[in-house]
């Protein structure tokens, strides 16, 4: 038995698909934490190493080998441990270790018992045929029956590779089974499922045929591919089918009725529609789906993540599914029961087994002993040493092969016994575990004699026991019983199918039409199986019966049940007259395609290679040819390929209906690997790409014989087709417009309608929105001025477009910028039904995909409130319109990256959108080198917006007057608005003139995610923060068609950077009006604008640390030096005199400081009150001039030509003329300015305008004279003390002005300097500073005091060169000369312990040390010195120091050991340095002592040597110090010798 690695009950392998828009089928797979593994006990084989003479003698066969010991410890089940053991009739069992991998399996077989298989069925003899020639993990074809149990797969750990098998003829059976039972469920229920599609009954691929089995595997994410290489087992198999078995079983009872329903509302939009033709009604049905099911992109993005961590989408309070608890209930019911029969049939056959096993051994051993008794010198009476000799024996016998016994203990009693012998053997273990069945054995003989308890009884108390059982942990101890372990394994197994039934669902109808989520896979099983039911003819038997008709069948267990029967089956359908070939032609009209995308991929500038990820459409039959529909593309394109906004109700893209083949494979070309169609070849057509309906970019809606959309030009096929910037290519065309409905649809999509709007007229390069209106298309100003605003918006928001909706009233409803407006066919009418202004929004924290859980609220309950911002989409759904108002909040604002879960994204708005950039390579050719690319728009958000289309269309509204303030671009406005819809009042609005703001763009440095070289590209960019106007440095391309906005974008750059220049625009906090509103005083300022969007747009995050966007912020408040009074003027009036006028007064300009700054107010005026805005006054005759004619000042007494007048005093607003009146002059002392030294000062003059009916002033106005400024008036200087700074001498000059003592200069002062005496080595020298300045009127001044400062000695230079050598008790230096040095002093240290000091001194440069330390470092400092006349020394400058040791002596060299007469010669080299050489040694019997010396060579003979044994010799070299000390040196080895 081969040694592998098993683990307990790991359940299912999880089978989950990559990124994709397939639903993984995740079966019954336990959390990891969960995962039992087997606990591997090993005993060592016994060998008895007993000697006997006979042949026979068991203990004579071969020992045991290392391999047999090996073998035999493999299978924990046959091994003996103290552990579960029961001791019965003298006999002690060892319960089996449970093997318990292949749960799937069990039910399956349990589950397929009765199952009747149609064998005449093309797809049952397609997987029974492949079944039989596959090779499967857990496959037991072959297998030893022994071998086998329950687990039909031996999972594996990650480095081994699973044995792969055939299956048996049991396990083909099972799957078929399945399968049948699949298809039965099917059938019985096909009003709800539907036909199964032929697609998946022709998968296959070069090697293996494998029919329905490849549908299971595509649908699970699997290849066949996988099955060869051992990654999908048996057991995975089964599972798989259960799963899809019971996501219809349970989505007929949860969802059944919601299907039908929509099937049932779907043909009936169909037929309200009028469509005439197949294509016009798949279009409805294609529309009406689009309506009704979402894309559930966090599916998509999560699918195949292991843990929470690595799983893109998360909620912050996620909720379960719905009906997910009752699917666990489901599925538990089913797992729960067929793990504890899987318990109990092990146990019980491991009992059973244990009995017979014990059973054998002892017969053995029994006939072992006999045997041995029969050898005795007395075989009839044997000793009781004799005895015991035996039964040792046959012991040991049987412990030595009791491997080969518990395998096959039939097998070995007839290898070693006979055939005989073991045909008794087995007749008697027949019989005892028969009676053990059914009558029992003692367990307990001593305490309970003659009580028995059979085998089930055993098994019933195992599996009842609270013992410990099972190790479940995996620490090597078993911790858990069987009946604590079954709940537990039903858990995971019914926890892990849940999973993998819900994600089913969402690859159906059940998600499309019950849940209202689904993938590409559950948009095209549902639009195909409503194609089935548009398709009655062909898909139901009798379609007068309908699709719901059905009979009651009896089941031979006599339980009834309702099954359809009037729908054809595959086999009826789908083949052709061999009834085994698929058929296109059969008659049958859809079908799916699947698409295998893969290509290099981004997101958030990481690259993915090879990214690979499936999807699927439809397969439709118009009129006898093939054609495709993506009803998922038509639906969610922006959201799954452009990804810059979510999915859009209303935004539709029809280019994915009714498309060939031909065209999808050049679209998608170099990305995708595989596209898997029946259809090839057949679904060529490209008519309907350029039809109608392709052009339609929103849901369509039918009424009175006609198709309304909104209709544009762009035609994605062609585009692909282009392969460069064709200069003949139009800009795309935007309409609203009407199709009139015929039997044929093949006509020009681009001319076969009549124009109801036309948003991209032209007339002379002018565009303008036309409507119809009597016949005609006329131009419509309110239209044209909203679709100015929209084309501006979608350079600040990504993906918003025009889409339009018929209602019932006959209107037609349709956005533009933020407006809702409505046009009626009827009369031409035009009119705004509701605006989004302040748009509040609330986000549902339970939805994983943040992008689309927002919808609009009251602004206190909201999350996150905006102004002003665009329509992204909107559609008519029954009497609701679903308006999605587009924003710009992200997935990724707030997020570092992709798995950042800090956050949950959607935390602030984005800016610096980059309409010209694309993702698309192919086309950045065209468009220039870009580095602002738009990921951090992926999936931006819409507010969701719900309207009660009866209401809003309703006779009874209750109206309020709303102001609405001005913003960039649009003047502020009131009108009135129904309090409960919304509604606007037509011809109510009234707007505020010359209220509009300017752009206020700010400088934003952004990191973008593109990379050059690695590395993420940067720059800086321009946000209007008011309104998200936004321009990144456009790039001019080298093809002229993608230049055609580039010179707007120039312009608006080079604007931008302008207006950035000149700061922010302030608004006053704490503004002061005049009484008459003619002026505004005020001081601190804040910029509105930038104020109220901090930590709302990512351009002013108060998190952000680059300098610019901090410098910014920084900048938003400002408070001047003192405070200002600006004039101000009425730009705006409402009203009439009569009833009182509401003026706007407003001043904006910039303060004498350069501070931009912008204020007004309104002012509602009293009943009868008059405004006179307009006066001219007329100052020239009261001006006083100087001698140059400059003005000076006013008169003020106002004679007669020397006065100020003024024209008619006439009412701005009625006309009404005030004749009688006045007019005098005052100077405003108040206001006066006194002339400074370096500014003007001013006088002013007030003139007003008095009524002298009634003294009421009417008009005033103010007259500034400048007072020249007074200049400086400078005189001498005061000097400050002069003062060492940095080494250098300086004093400052102080030049005060006399006109105002706070004006001081401090000019640069010059410092001049003369050597007066220099200084020498032996001698100080002297030197004198001057100190001029020049002063500020040009003057140069000359500091009276001077500085006489002394200059040290001068120092000779350090020496270089410093160096030291050692030799024999001495170091020696060296150094270079020094210039103008008499000689040079030598300090040191010798030795770690002394102190620094003299050494010596020379006037050559060396120096010898004799005195230096050779016991440790001597440490030396050289310096040059110098005399003076006295003789006194001057030392130099010394730069390091260096050190040596002296040395010793050398150790001897070739010492030599030489008997001569009466002693021993010793002999050696001389060492160098060395003055003389110490003999030391050891005659016999005498200690290591001084033996002599010698100063005059290198001899010595010991002439006290012995002759009799061996004397010992050690010559030490040494060199008198300086204190006369002998310094001895190194020694060689020892040498020995005898005297003669």
């Amino acid at each position: 038995m081969k040694k592998r690695s098993k683990m307990l009950l790991s359940l299912f392998l999880s089978a989950m698909m990559v990124f994709s828009v397939v639903p993984s089928t995740v079966f019954a797979e336990p959390a990891h934490e969960e995962t039992p593994a087997v606990q591997e006990n090993t005993t060592e084989a016994v060998q008895d190493n007993t000697n006997t003479n006979e042949a026979e003698d068991p203990a004579t066969e071969d020992s045991v080998t290392e391999d047999d010991a090996t073998e035999a410890t493999t299978d924990s089940s046959n091994t003996d441990t103290d552990e579960n053991k029961v001791t019965i009739s003298g006999i002690t069992i060892q319960t089996p270790v449970i093997q318990f991998k292949g749960a799937n399996a069990a039910v399956a077989e349990a589950l397929t018992k009765d199952i009747k298989i149609d064998e005449s069925d093309p797809a049952i003899q397609s997987l029974r045929e492949a079944l039989g020639d596959l090779e499967m993990v857990g496959g037991e074809a072959g297998t030893e029956s022994n071998e086998s149990n329950i687990s039909t797969a031996d999972l594996y750990e990650a480095d081994e590779q699973a044995e792969t098998k055939k299956l048996t003829e049991d396990q083909i059976n099972t799957v078929v089974g399945m399968y049948q039972q699949y298809l039965n469920q099917w059938s019985a229920n096909a009003n709800v499922l539907g036909v199964q599609n032929p697609f998946f009954l022709d998968f296959n691929d070069d090697t293996d045929g494998l029919g329905i089995l490849g549908e299971m595997l595509a649908l699970d994410g699997k290849s066949v591919q996988d099955v060869r290489d051992g990654k999908v087992s048996y057991d995975d198999l089964t599972g798989m089918i259960f799963t899809f078995t019971y996501g219809d079983k349970l989505g007929i009872k949860y969802y059944g009725p919601d299907v039908t329903n929509a099937r049932d509302e779907a043909l009936a939009a169909v037929t309200a529609s009028g469509a005439q033709t197949k294509a016009q009604k798949l279009l409805v049905l294609n529309d009406w789906l689009a309506h009704n099911n979402t894309f559930d992109m966090s599916y998509i993005m999560n699918s195949g993540k292991e843990s929470d961590d690595d799983k893109p989408m998360i909620a912050k309070d996620p909720q379960k599914q719905k009906h997910e608890d009752e699917v666990y209930d489901e599925i538990y019911k089913v797992y729960e029961p067929q793990i504890k029969q899987n318990f109990h049939d092990q146990i019980y056959a491991g009992i059973k087994q244990n009995l017979l096993v014990t059973f054998y051994e002892n017969a053995i051993q029994d006939a072992v002993y006999k045997q041995a008794l029969a050898k005795a010198a007395d075989p009839e009476n044997p000793t009781d040493a004799e005895k015991q000799a035996a039964q040792e024996q046959a012991k040991a016998y049987v412990e030595q092969h009791k491997t080969d016994i518990d395998k096959d203990p039939d097998a070995f009693a007839r290898t070693n016994f006979g055939d005989d012998a073991a045909d008794q053997l087995k007749e008697q273990a027949d019989a005892f575990i028969k009676d053990a069945e059914e009558n029992g054995v003692e367990a307990d003989p001593e305490n309970a004699p003659g009580v028995k308890v059979t085998v089930e009884q055993l098994t019933q108390r195992q599996l009842d026991s609270d013992d410990p059982a099972l190790d479940m942990d995996g620490d090597g101890t078993k911790e858990t019983s069987f009946k604590q372990a079954i709940p537990i394994y039903a858990k995971q197994a019914a926890t892990g199918m849940t999973t993998g039934v819900i994600n089913y669902w969402e690859g159906t109808q059940f998600g499309a039409f019950g849940m209202g989520t689904s993938v590409c896979l559950g948009y095209s099983r549902a639009f195909s199986y409503l194609v089935q039911c548009l398709d009655k003819d062909i898909y139901l038997k009798d379609p007068s019966k309908g699709y719901d008709s059905k009979k009651t069948v009896t089941a031979d267990d006599g339980t009834t049940s309702e099954v359809c029967d009037n729908w054809k089956t595959a086999k009826e359908l789908y083949y052709g007259s061999d009834g085994k070939t698929l058929d296109i032609n059969a008659g049958y009209t859809v079908d799916l395609v699947r698409i295998s995308f893969q290509s290099n991929v981004t997101m958030y500038g990481e690259e993915q290679e090879d990214f690979g990820s499936d999807h699927y459409w439809n397969a439709v039959k118009v009129d006898g040819q093939w054609y495709y529909v993506d009803p998922c593309y038509t639906d969610v394109y922006t959201e799954v390929m452009s990804r810059d906004r979510v999915e859009t109700d209303g935004d539709m893209n029809h280019v994915f209906f009714l498309f060939s083949d031909t065209d999808a494979r050049k679209l998608y070309q170099g990305n995708f690997s595989v596209l898997r169609s029946l259809y090839q070849n057949e679904a060529t057509d490209t008519t309907y790409e350029k039809a109608w309906m392709a052009r339609a970019a929103s849901n369509v809606y039918y009424a009175d014989g006609y198709a309304y959309y909104m209709y544009d030009s762009t035609d994605l096929f062609d585009r692909v087709n282009s392969t460069s910037m064709n200069q003949s290519q139009k800009a795309a065309e935007y309409k609203i417009v009407r199709h009139k409905l015929t039997n044929k649809d093949t006509g020009d999509g681009d001319s076969d309608y009549e124009t109801l709007i036309n948003f991209t007229d032209k007339e002379n390069n002018d565009t303008f929105v036309s409507v119809l209106k009597d016949g005609k298309m006329v131009k419509n100003d309110l239209l044209t001025k909203l679709y100015a605003q929209f084309v501006d918006e979608q350079s600040i928001y990504p993906s918003i477009g025009l889409t339009a909706a018929l209602y019932t009233d006959g209107k037609i409803y349709f956005n533009v910028s933020n407006d809702i407006v409505s046009y009626n066919p009827a009369d031409g009418a035009v009119a705004v039904v509701k605006e989004y202004n302040t748009v509040s929004a609330k986000r549902d924290t339970t939805k994983l995909f943040g992008g689309m859980a927002f919808t609009t609220t009251d602004e206190k309950s909201a999350d996150f409130t905006v102004t002003n911002h665009p329509i992204a989409g909107l559609t008519v759904k029954g009497d609701e319109l679903v308006v999605s108002i587009g924003t710009n909040f992200a997935f990724i604002s707030g997020k570092s990256k992709l798995l950042d879960h800090s956050s949950y994204g959607y935390e602030f708005e984005e800016t610096d959108y980059n309409p010209t950039y694309t993702n698309y390579k192919k086309y950045q050719q065209f468009m220039g080198s870009q580095s602002n690319d738009n990921d951090e728009f992926m999936w931006s958000a819409n507010f969701v917006d719900t309207v009660d289309m009866k209401t809003l269309t309703g006779t009874s509204h209750n109206y309020e007057t709303v102001s609405v303030p001005a913003t960039c671009g649009r003047d502020a406005f009131t009108e009135e608005r129904c309090s409960d819809c919304g509604l606007i009042k037509d011809g109510t609005r009234v707007e505020k003139e010359n209220t509009a703001h300017e752009h206020h763009y700010i400088k934003f440095h952004e990191v973008y995610y593109t990379k050059t070289d690695g590395v993420k590209n940067e720059a800086d960019n321009y946000v209007c923060p008011e309104c998200g106007a936004c321009i990144t440095e456009p790039v001019k391309s080298k093809y002229e068609q993608a230049n055609s906005t580039y010179e707007k974008r120039k312009a608006i750059w080079d604007a931008a950077i302008k207006n950035e220049a000149e700061g922010h625009t302030y608004v006053p906090t704490d503004a002061k009006w005049s009484d008459d509103y003619s002026t505004v005083t005020f001081q601190n300022l804040t910029c509105e604008s930038c104020a109220d969007k901090i930590d709302k747009l990512d351009c002013l995050l108060s998190s952000d640390d680059n300098a610019t966007n901090k410098a910014n912020r920084d900048s938003i408040n400002k408070t001047l030096d003192k405070a200002v009074t600006v004039d101000a003027k009425m730009v705006s009036h409402a009203g009439t005199c009569d009833e009182g006028v509401t003026a706007v007064y407003k001043a904006a300009d910039k303060t004498e400081d350069g501070v931009k700054y912008l204020v007004s107010t309104e002012v509602k005026g009293e009943a009868g009150q008059h405004t006179y805005s307009d006066v001219k006054f007329n100052w020239d005759a009261a001006a006083i001039k100087d001698d140059d004619g400059n003005i000076t000042g006013y008169k003020t007494d106002q004679k007669e030509g020397t006065s100020v007048t003024v024209d008619e005093v006439k009412c701005s607003v009625c006309g009404e003329v005030q004749k009688n009146v006045s007019v005098s002059v005052v100077k405003d002392t108040d206001a006066y300015k006194a002339p400074t030294c370096e500014e003007a000062g001013k006088d002013v003059y007030v003139a007003t305008v008095t009524s002298t009916d009634d003294n009421t002033v009417l008009a005033k106005e103010t007259k500034e004279v400048a007072i020249a400024k007074l200049g400086h008036k400078y005189g001498d200087p005061v000097w400050s003390d002069w003062e060492e700074k940095d080494g250098k001498w300086t004093t400052t000059a102080t030049f005060t002005c006399a006109n105002d003592a706070t004006h001081v200069q401090t000019p640069e002062v010059k410092i001049d300097s003369e050597t007066v005496e220099k200084a020498t080595y032996t001698k100080e020298g002297k030197v004198v500073y001057t100190a001029s300045v020049t002063s500020p009127d040009g003057k140069k001044v000359v500091n009276p005091t001077t500085k006489e400062v002394v200059v040290e000695k001068e120092r000779l230079a350090a020496v270089e060169n410093l160096k030291a050598s050692s030799s024999v008790g001495k170091v020696k230096l060296t150094w270079s000369e020094v210039k103008d040095a008499e000689g040079y002093l030598i300090y040191g240290i010798r030795g770690g312990g002394n102190k620094y000091g003299y050494i010596g001194m020379t006037s050559k440069t060396s120096f010898v040390d004799v005195k230096a330390l050779t016991s440790d470092y001597n440490y030396y400092w050289v310096f040059a010195y110098c005399k003076d006349e006295n003789g006194k020394m001057y030392p130099g400058l010394t730069a390091h120091y260096v050190y040596g040791k002296a040395q010793k002596c050398a150790a001897v060299t070739d010492l030599k050991a030489s008997s001569v007469k009466g002693g021993v010669k010793l002999t050696w080299t001389k060492s160098a340095g060395a003055e003389g050489y110490l003999v030391y040694g050891i005659h016999p019997g005498e200690k290591y002592g001084y033996i002599g010396m010698t100063t005059k060579g290198t001899t010595f003979t010991d002439k006290k040597a012995s002759s009799t044994d061996w004397n010992f010799y050690w010559v030490f070299p040494y060199h008198t110090d300086s204190n006369g000390n002998k310094v001895v040196g190194g020694t060689p080895k020892y040498v020995y010798g005898k005297a003669k």
